[in-house]
C-alpha cells in the first residue's frame, strides 16, 4: 500500500486524485446531482450580486437617494439668486450644493435631445429660455429630508422644489425586499447542496467502509484515508464554481444586450470589471462547501 502511495518519501497526490476520480465516477447519479445542486446555487449567487451592483450604479446615475432639486424665480437678479446658494450652503443637514444656471440647463438639455436641434436653435434664438436657475441640494440624513424640503420652500425666490425621497425609499424598498427573498432562496438552496454533497461523500466512505478498516488496522494515517474524500469534495466544488461562472458570464451577457437595445436609459456594468470577484467567490464558495461536507461525512466512520 505504501509503495503505491510514495514516491520519493513523499505522498503521491496523482494516487489521491486517481481515487477521488473513481469515487466519483462510481457515485456519478449523485455526483452530478451534487454538482447541478451547488451549481444552481452560485449561479443564482452570480446574478443576484450582478442585479444589485446595476441597481446601484443606475439609482447613483439617476440621483434620486439623497439630492433635492430647487427652482427660483426666473425674474430674480443674479446676485439674489446666488444669496439663495450661500443660504442654502449653510441649512442644517445640507451636505453639497451644486449651482446650475438657466443656460447651463437649456445646453445640457439640447446636447440630450440632438433630434430636436432647430427646435432648440429657434428658442434660443428668440432668448426664449422656459428654464429656471436651479440648486441640486444633496443632504445627509435621510430622516430628516422632509424638515429640510419644508425649510426650502419657505426661502424667498424658491418657486418650486423637487423631492423625491418617498420614490427613493419605494426603490430601496423594493430592494431591501429583493435582498431578503434572495438571500433566503440561496440559504434554502445552498443548504440542499450541502446536504446531497454530503450524502454522496456519505456513500463513497459506505462503499470503501471495509478497505477503510483495513488501512486503520495496518497503521494508515488520518489524513491518508480523509484525502481522497476530501478531494472529491473539492472536485464536485471546483466543478460547480467553473460551470458556474461560464453560465453567468453568457447570461448576463445575453440580458445586458437586449435589455441595453429595448432600454437605452438603463446602464449596464461591463462583466470584466467584476470577472475577478465572481471567479473568486465561487471558487471559495464551491471548494469550501465541497471539503467542509467531505469532513463531515467522514467525522463518524473515522471515531468508529
Amino acid at each position: 500500500m505504501r509503495d503505491r502511495v510514495r514516491s520519493n518519501g513523499i505522498f503521491n497526490s496523482f494516487f489521491f486524485l486517481k481515487e477521488a476520480f473513481i469515487s466519483a465516477w462510481r457515485h456519478r447519479v449523485m455526483t452530478v446531482a451534487a454538482i447541478l445542486v451547488l451549481t444552481s446555487c452560485l449561479i443564482l449567487l452570480g446574478v443576484f450580486y450582478l442585479l444589485m451592483v446595476n441597481l446601484q450604479v443606475n439609482l447613483d446615475k439617476l440621483q434620486l437617494l439623497n439630492e433635492i432639486v430647487v427652482f427660483v424665480d426666473p425674474s430674480l437678479s443674479q446676485d439674489e439668486v446666488d444669496d439663495i446658494g450661500s443660504d442654502l450652503r449653510t441649512m442644517d443637514n445640507v451636505k453639497y450644493v451644486e449651482y446650475t444656471s438657466k443656460t447651463e440647463g437649456f445646453a445640457s438639455m439640447k446636447g440630450e435631445y440632438p433630434e430636436y436641434s432647430e427646435l432648440f436653435d429657434e428658442i434660443e434664438e428668440n432668448g426664449d429660455n422656459p428654464l429656471s436657475d436651479r440648486f441640486t441640494v444633496t443632504y445627509r440624513d435621510n430622516s430628516k429630508v422632509y424638515e429640510l424640503e419644508y425649510a426650502l420652500r419657505a426661502i424667498p425666490g424658491v418657486t418650486k422644489v423637487n423631492n423625491r425621497a418617498d420614490y427613493a425609499a419605494k426603490v430601496e424598498q423594493f430592494k431591501n425586499g429583493m435582498s431578503a427573498v434572495f438571500l433566503w432562496l440561496l440559504i434554502l438552496l445552498f443548504a440542499v447542496s450541502l446536504f446531497v454533497i454530503f450524502n454522496t461523500i456519505k456513500l463513497a466512505v459506505h462503499g470503501r467502509k471495509a478497505e477503510i478498516t483495513v488501512m486503520r488496522y495496518i497503521g494508515a494515517t488520518r489524513g491518508f484515508i480523509i484525502a481522497p474524500f476530501v478531494l472529491e469534495g473539492g472536485l464536485i466544488g471546483t466543478v460547480s464554481a467553473a460551470a458556474a461562472f461560464f453560465a453567468v458570464q453568457g447570461l448576463y451577457g445575453y440580458v445586458a444586450e437586449k435589455l441595453s437595445a429595448d432600454l437605452q436609459m438603463i446602464t449596464f456594468e461591463a462583466f470584466a470589471d467584476y470577472r475577478l470577484t465572481v471567479i473568486i467567490a465561487f471558487i471559495a464558495i464551491g471548494i469550501l462547501s465541497g471539503v467542509l461536507t467531505s469532513l463531515l461525512s467522514l467525522s463518524k466512520s473515522l471515531k468508529k
